[in-house]
């Protein structure tokens, strides 16, 4: 019997949107940031210890160097003073 191989499409840019949690890897640590703000040419994250803003060229370097990834968490990352307010419209 002959089992499939999964192929799974690569990580990149485009699957950075406001509130994903990433995972950044910089020169003297690494920590937990949430995605801020995405448009057509820059994903901006922050966190406690550390914020960036990239291209998406970046960000996709930065993948595949595996210095930044996505993380499945449901919290936010942000300092206090950075956390938006959500407008709620009717």
């Amino acid at each position: 019997m002959v089992c499939p191989r999964w192929q799974y499409a690569p990580t990149t840019a485009d699957a950075l949107f406001p509130g994903t949690t990433v995972r950044y890897y910089y020169r003297t640590g690494n920590s937990l940031a949430t995605v801020v703000e995405r448009t057509e040419r820059f994903v901006t994250f922050v966190g406690e210890e550390c914020d960036g803003r990239f291209t998406h060229d970046q960000i996709d370097r930065l993948i595949e160097d595996d210095r930044l990834e996505v993380v499945l968490d449901a919290e936010t990352h942000l300092p206090d003073e950075d956390v938006p307010e959500l407008n709620l419209s009717d």
